[in-house]
């Protein structure tokens, strides 16, 4: 038999079989597609966007330990400005608790000694208290506040906390980009428990694992934009250095600039109780 006789007789099984060669051409084309575009696609999904803020609570979880002495500056939409120093102070409270955190104003004089204090005992279960000199008492601030305003900045109660407790939140990859010559996952994060926000998109630096640019929503709107910029490294430690907070309702911003960054202090308890907090760390 020739070659000839041999493809005619291989083409006649093929038909019997209720195949045509178009068919099958279309079939190893359509094959051949799925797996570049399953290959192409699949490593900028290499990670879920819970395994991003994973990495993200770990890099936070570093931070704790620390030492900031921070300037606060307001801005209006009119074009005042009103200046603030802090000093922040944080604890990992591994293993009996998870963080501690201790913030104090130096000045302005009618803020000089007001302080705020955070005991997480796990990071889904905190208490907060604010301390008033004017008023010589301490506060305790609800949970359901750590989304409003601190001490009349554009930031919250919540921004001056150590990381969330993941399970509270679903975590999804929206994209990619690039911001300031970095790459960046976009994840976009929803609370399963009732927030200020609905949701909010996160751009995670690849490698650093710290946040870029945040933007907040409410419903479909921006309310709150932040950026955070002038990263440096700090005891192995990546440390954005400034921090741009927008309210886009009020068109207010306010602006954190840290002065001094001390990593692996070694506090003690004592700095972190509500006694502490009257007399401003002191």
């Amino acid at each position: 038999m020739n070659n000839n006789d041999r493809r005619k007789k291989e083409e006649g099984r093929i038909k019997k079989s209720g195949f045509h060669l178009p068919s099958l051409y279309s079939y190893f084309f359509i094959l051949t597609f799925y797996f570049l575009f399953v290959t192409s696609v699949s490593p900028a999904f290499a990670m879920s966007g819970r395994d991003v803020y994973e990495k993200v609570h770990e890099m936070r979880s570093r931070w704790q330990d620390h030492k900031i002495e921070a300037t606060m500056v307001l801005f209006d939409k009119g074009g005042g400005k009103r200046t603030r120093s802090l000093t922040q102070y944080g604890k990992n409270a591994a293993p009996a608790e998870a963080y501690k955190t201790l913030v104090v104003f130096n000045s302005p004089p009618d803020l000089k000694n007001v302080g705020f204090l955070i005991h997480a005992h796990t990071y889904a279960e905190r208490d907060l208290w604010a301390y008033f000199p004017e008023y010589k008492r301490v506060r305790r601030i609800a949970n359901s506040s750590q989304d409003d305003s601190f001490f009349g900045s554009d930031l919250s109660y919540d921004d001056f906390g150590g990381p969330p407790n993941l399970d509270d939140y679903k975590f999804s990859i929206e994209k990619e980009e690039v911001i300031d010559g970095k790459p960046c996952y976009v994840v976009e994060v929803t609370p399963k428990i009732r927030r200020k926000y609905t949701r909010y998109l996160a751009w995670v630096a690849k490698d650093l694992w710290i946040h870029l640019k945040i933007d907040y929503y409410q419903d479909k709107e921006i309310y709150r934009s932040g950026t955070f910029t002038d990263v440096r490294t700090i005891d192995g430690i990546p440390t954005p250095h400034r921090t741009d907070m927008q309210n886009l309702k009020t068109n207010h911003r306010t602006e954190l600039t840290l002065d001094s960054v001390q990593y692996h202090t070694k506090f003690t308890d004592d700095l972190f109780t509500q006694r502490s907090l009257e007399r401003a760390g002191k």
